[in-house]
């Protein structure tokens, strides 16, 4: 299914977009920087050696080619290859943090999961930079908590193992018995996590405590609509369990795209300094084309302007040919990035 439309920020150094659906929710985020190491993506076709075959491990290891690093190849019994062999494969899953190698299948198969065809969209709009839907859909898609169409909010919480959801009913209005209550509520949240597995690209165990009471049948309908919501917005291979008897809504969904939130975030979750450096540029962009005229000076937090000066050649580089050599970068060390004109 594709999404209603599809909204294009393209800046100087990044390019930021966004699927929605007909209500204006975002579905998927994609992101092109001008400085990410991004050996492979998803989809990709590439060119490797294997290089040791372990079956106990489900597969083999592949060397890729062109500095694409290791990635590791599901093989059965029987598969017929051997170690040193040359192959042509597809990316079908990036690598994550970790040590999560990125997997690979022969090219000549066909894909059975993978990203959707969300952004086979009908209408792709261009839209300034920092626009704000474009904003609050990437912020959604770092941010733990998200609210529920219907009052309270579903928190996630990736762990080593898994994805832990919790979901809270606080701010919910509806009157009746509890069992009705919690059953809407537990809908809601199903649905809001199944959009938000795909829009930060999240796989892997995912779990959700789901409010109580929870009878099986009502149990089913909650695994259903987070089945069918899903299904609707990702190719993904997914597999839900009814509730335990302990309110544990348990699912499984194949990994295909690297998280957002390991592009956008330091292992401590917090902003990394690269991604405050490219909200910094995003912002003297704005400024650049408001004030056309202007010396301008971008003021980072230092570990921010400290990683500009390391590695942020090509970004000053791709502003300055844009709008001018007008610009300037220091650091104050305010909390987030300030844009000021120079006299």
């Amino acid at each position: 299914m594709p999404a209603a439309r599809i909204l294009q920020e393209v800046c100087a150094a990044e390019t930021r977009e966004v699927a929605l659906d007909e209500l204006d929710r975002p579905l998927a985020v994609r992101l092109t920087r001008l400085t990410e190491d991004r050996p492979v993506r998803i989809g990709q076709q590439v060119t490797g050696r294997l290089h040791t075959i372990s079956l106990g491990q489900g597969g083999g290891f592949v060397n890729l080619d062109d500095h694409g690093g290791e990635a590791f190849l599901r093989l059965q019994e029987g598969h017929g290859l051997t170690e040193g062999q040359s192959l042509d494969l597809r990316i079908a899953a990036e690598p994550r943090e970790g040590s999560k190698l990125a997997r690979v299948a022969l090219a000549g198969k066909a894909p059975a999961s993978g990203v959707s065809d969300l952004w086979d969209a009908p209408e792709v709009m261009q839209v300034d930079p920092g626009d704000p839907t474009v904003a609050m859909a990437f912020d959604m898609a770092i941010s733990e908590t998200v609210n529920l169409p219907g009052g309270g909010n579903i928190t996630l919480e990736r762990t080593r193992a898994l994805v832990a959801v919790d979901v809270d009913t606080s701010g919910r209005t509806e009157t009746g018995r509890a069992a009705t209550r919690a059953l809407k509520v537990n809908l809601d949240a199903a649905a809001e996590l199944a959009r938000q597995i795909r829009l930060r690209n999240l796989g892997g165990i995912i779990v959700m405590d789901c409010v109580s009471p929870l009878n099986r049948e009502a149990g089913k309908q909650v695994r259903d609509r987070f089945n069918t919501v899903f299904r609707q917005i990702s190719s993904q291979r997914v597999r839900a369990l009814l509730p335990s008897d302990l309110g544990l809504l348990e699912a499984s969904v194949e990994w295909a795209e690297t998280p957002i939130a390991e592009r956008l975030l330091d292992p401590s979750g917090a902003k990394s300094s690269r991604t405050i450096c490219f909200d910094g540029f995003r912002l003297l962009e704005q400024e650049a084309r408001a004030r056309r005229m202007d010396r301008l000076c971008l003021d980072l937090p230092r570990p921010a302007l400290d990683w500009l000066n390391r590695d942020g050649q090509l970004l000053r580089q791709s502003l300055a040919q844009k709008y001018g050599d007008r610009f300037t970068y220091d650091s104050t060390d305010p909390k987030s990035p300030v844009v000021f004109t120079v006299p």
